[in-house]
């Protein structure tokens, strides 16, 4: 499972935390997927999305092939 945010009218994306359901803005380009380390119990929340990026679930879904190309675009910006 993946938790997309709101994004606001600023760019920004609204995070709630989903176990005390604290609130933060973030400013991350290119996603509204975000995961944030909350002091209700000194973990990362959503767990799902920490997995996405860290577990390797973001890079799977690109194939092989296309890795290094969407890479060097990546840099070029």
């Amino acid at each position: 499972m993946l938790i997309f945010y709101p994004m606001l009218s600023n760019g920004n994306v609204l995070w709630s935390c989903d176990s005390c359901d604290r609130t933060a803005e973030v400013s991350w380009p290119d996603t509204n997927a975000v995961a944030l380390f909350c002091i209700c119990d000194n973990k990362v929340h959503p767990q799902c999305n920490n997995d996405w990026y860290y577990q390797g679930l973001y890079w799977n879904r690109i194939p092989m092939e296309n890795r290094k190309r969407y890479v060097k675009a990546r840099r070029k910006n």
